[in-house]
């Protein structure tokens, strides 16, 4: 049977992970009985539940922030095991030496970084307030979110308890053999420049919509939907367009290799998520931050700061993108 893979990185994803879990846990039971006896109970109660929360508050923030940070962590230490996976070359071939987790898991890398952020807003929403309005708030969607904690950190765990050095096949002999999704030529015209154009069409009306929600909430669902429609567009322009346009190999088409070999690309990614979670955390203040007046001014505040953000971020990540695109071409 191979071995395990041990690095000093794969041990610090394993601890942060078990530290993660059982800080987790710890509070599950606290924010539980906060969000359940709030409404019910007397002052001298709520004395004590408002000391539970303080006490679960800081430990989430903890739980949560080591939750984000193992994100980034997770794939530049994925990446430093590709020496020790014969056959691996980038994240691809890292992720086919346990395809069941890692690849079906790799949404779960992105999309729940955004409720945890969502949660972290909530809390300075609160913090901004004297009375704690969105004490309960807080720790019910802490209660909903803890078996996603639990999740996450499990299949870190799992992940980086199981990886060994078995023979692999990467990217050269998966994605870039695979059909084409975009035809050669449409109407005439190359597939690929028009796949480029929309989505920098799509990118320049949500970035439009983020600055224009700032001041009206008519622009707030349109801009939802048109994120929703940029991350289908934006990881189909990535694998079939600026991947192969900016290393300058026109039959290649890993993004993880675009991402390894061209590391400014990682600020337009970075970016794009940022933007496009913007309306959904903005959609989570909306709906469990305007709990009393202090609150529902401070959610004002800060929603306008965040859809400013959202447009601001698009705009970077794309010149981010537009300028690898122009010096490859030179």
């Amino acid at each position: 049977m191979t071995a395990t893979i041990f690095t000093l990185g794969t041990s610090i994803m394993l601890l942060l992970s078990l530290l993660a879990a059982a800080l987790g846990l710890l509070v599950v039971e606290k924010a539980f009985r906060v969000s359940r006896r709030w409404d019910r109970a007397d002052e001298e109660e709520r004395y004590e539940l408002e000391k539970e929360f303080y006490v679960a508050y800081a430990v989430v923030c903890i739980v949560l922030a080591i939750r984000i940070f193992s994100v980034p962590l997770y794939f530049w230490v994925m990446q430093t095991l590709a020496p020790t996976i014969p056959g691996a070359m980038c994240l691809w071939g890292i992720f086919n030496a346990l395809p069941e987790l890692c690849w079906s898991t790799l949404t779960l890398k992105f999309g729940l970084p955004v409720l945890y952020f969502g949660w972290l807003i909530l809390a300075r929403i609160n913090n901004s307030c004297k009375r704690n309005p969105l004490m309960k708030n807080l720790m019910s969607l802490y209660v909903l979110l803890s078996p996603l904690l639990m999740i996450d950190s499990l299949v870190d765990l799992t992940v980086f308890s199981r990886l060994n050095p078995m023979q692999v096949v990467c990217c050269t002999s998966a994605i870039d053999v695979w059909q084409r999704p975009v035809p050669s030529l449409i109407a005439g015209i190359s597939g690929q420049l028009v796949l480029l154009l929309i989505f920098l069409a799509l990118c320049l009306v949500y970035a439009s919509f983020s600055f224009a929600s700032q001041s009206s909430s008519a622009f707030e669902w349109p801009s939802r939907i048109a994120s929703l429609a940029l991350l289908p567009v934006s990881i189909l322009a990535t694998t079939e367009v600026l991947t192969p346009w900016i290393l300058k190999l026109p039959l290649h088409h890993c993004p993880f290799c675009l991402l390894y070999r061209k590391p400014a690309s990682i600020l337009f990614l970075v970016t794009l998520w940022f933007s496009t979670a913007v309306p959904w955390w903005i959609l989570m203040t909306k709906k469990m931050g305007r709990e009393d007046e202090e609150a529902n001014k401070a959610e004002f505040k800060l929603r306008g700061a965040l859809w400013k953000s959202s447009g601001t971020a698009l705009v970077i990540g794309l010149t981010t993108i537009l300028t690898l695109m122009l010096i490859s071409l030179a």
